[in-house]
């Protein structure tokens, strides 16, 4: 049997081979939480053959022991290994049964895994974890394909926060049972800094999303000591306490919201005001703050203005892109193409009915906005540095093309710069106002 399996692999590793240089392999965690000694941490594998792939079809063998096809490195950041369990030593000479999986272009495949079955999670520490994916299985790893991000892994002591996290649980559970509409959420955020109760006021605050806006590179728990110790120069209104403020509008949707405020300050005896936007959603129940825009130097009524020509709709996508100002953004960027050629939508889209189109739109809209989406779903979001090298446009039709240069820092071998060219096409509405949109891009790597 034995024999027969090697053979098998030998007169069939041509056909698999051939198609590596295509395939796709992500790692990500199941599920976003803090985890401890001991826990199980389960990731989501995923192996995927691109939409825009040469290859009519990517072909690997996936054993039924997850182990026999995928592999694990963790690193503390001293470079120090994370020890292997004796039950993945044990099963080094093992060899199970395995499938043969076909993916076409545009398919993906996920599994779910616990990290414990391969590495031993008994210390804590913080540490770094890279994924490895052996279409071929395991002990062929000259055929490995590593995951196109590397993780970090934080295990904190069992005993020592265990309590903090039932306190947050149990915060939580309050929050939810006060049952407090968008409004009254800011309202009391706003009352909360004003008295300088600063644990109080960040109760409403989503802080990853709030740290992933802000003007510097932040952590989520970086913002919340800062907060708490009475430094708020990192949220846009919030640098002063505010002696008043009025309500302008409020929006309120199932799972986002946005709410305008004016708002003023006495600090050192200076008189302003300031025209404050709150964006909210309620990921876990309760609303919760997601990103303050202050307009300073902008006139509210013109901000995110739609008149503009080609270059500049793209420009001012990409700056909105990069502020993750998902509203603006979406002033500019049709999702229709985008959505038509998601993985779940691209084989059944010419059979739905023009109402299934806008009931998907709108659904995928909601996600977008109120910040429920994977980062590896939200389009354009490799743009860093970027510029535009190419405009041509007629009355009705037009393409901007821009070069984008990106650094991946968290890659094995160090920091990776990315290069990459976008052609953004767009298209002239007929109605009166005939504005430009950008319905689609087309993005090719460089090097």
């Amino acid at each position: 049997m034995a024999r027969r399996f090697v053979f098998f692999i030998l007169f069939a590793s041509s056909a698999v081979l051939s198609s590596q240089a295509e395939v796709g392999f992500s790692i990500r965690y199941q599920s976003r939480k803090i985890y401890y000694t001991g826990d199980e941490i389960v990731l989501k594998l995923t192996i995927s053959n691109p939409i825009d792939s040469e290859k009519p079809e990517l072909i690997f063998y996936l054993a039924d022991d997850p182990r026999e096809s995928f592999g694990f490195s963790l690193r503390s950041l001293s470079g120090e290994p994370v020890p292997l369990t004796r039950d993945f030593l044990a099963s080094l000479n093992d060899r199970g049964a395995y499938r043969v999986v076909h993916l076409i272009p545009g398919q993906e495949f996920s599994i779910g895994v616990p990290l414990n079955d391969w590495l031993d999670l008994s210390q804590p520490g913080q540490y770094r974890l890279t994924g490895m994916f052996y279409p071929m299985l395991r002990g062929m790893e000259a055929e490995s394909v590593q995951a196109d991000a590397v993780l970090n892994l934080s295990l904190r002591p069992k005993i020592n926060q265990k309590w903090k996290d039932q306190l947050d649980e149990d915060v939580r559970s309050a929050l939810r049972a006060r049952e407090m509409d968008p409004l009254s959420v800011v309202k009391e955020t706003l009352l909360s800094r004003s008295k300088s109760q600063y644990n109080r006021a960040t109760l409403y605050l989503d802080l990853e999303s709030l740290a992933a806006a802000a003007s510097r590179e932040l952590e989520g728990e970086e913002l919340e000591n800062s907060l708490l110790s009475g430094i708020w120069d990192d949220i846009p209104g919030f640098e002063h306490p505010s002696t008043s403020y009025e309500l302008l509008s409020s929006q309120s949707y199932q799972h986002e919201a946005i709410v305008r405020m004016e708002a003023r300050y006495e600090p050192f005896g200076e008189e302003f005001k300031r025209d404050l936007r709150f964006f909210l959603h309620n990921p876990d129940g309760y609303w919760t703050i997601r990103r303050i825009e202050a307009l300073q130097d902008v006139d509210p009524d013109s901000y995110g203005q739609l008149n503009l020509s080609p270059p500049e709709i793209v420009s001012e996508l990409l700056r909105a892109v990069q502020r993750r100002d998902w509203e603006i953004a979406l002033r500019y960027l049709d999702l229709t193409d985008h959505v038509r050629n998601l993985p779940e939508n691209v084989d059944r889209w010419n059979s739905m009915s023009g109402a299934e189109h806008r009931q998907t739109l709108s659904e995928y809209h909601q996600r977008f906005v109120s910040g429920r989406l994977e980062n590896n779903q939200i389009p354009l979001t490799d743009i860093e540095t970027w510029s535009i090298s190419k405009v041509y446009y007629t009355d009705m039709n037009g393409t901007v093309t821009v070069e984008n240069a990106r650094v991946h820092s968290d890659t094995a071998s160090g920091p990776l710069r990315q290069e990459s060219t976008y052609v953004f096409r767009l298209e002239r509405t007929a109605t009166p106002s005939a504005r430009w949109t950008v319905v689609g891009y087309d993005a090719a790597i460089v090097r």
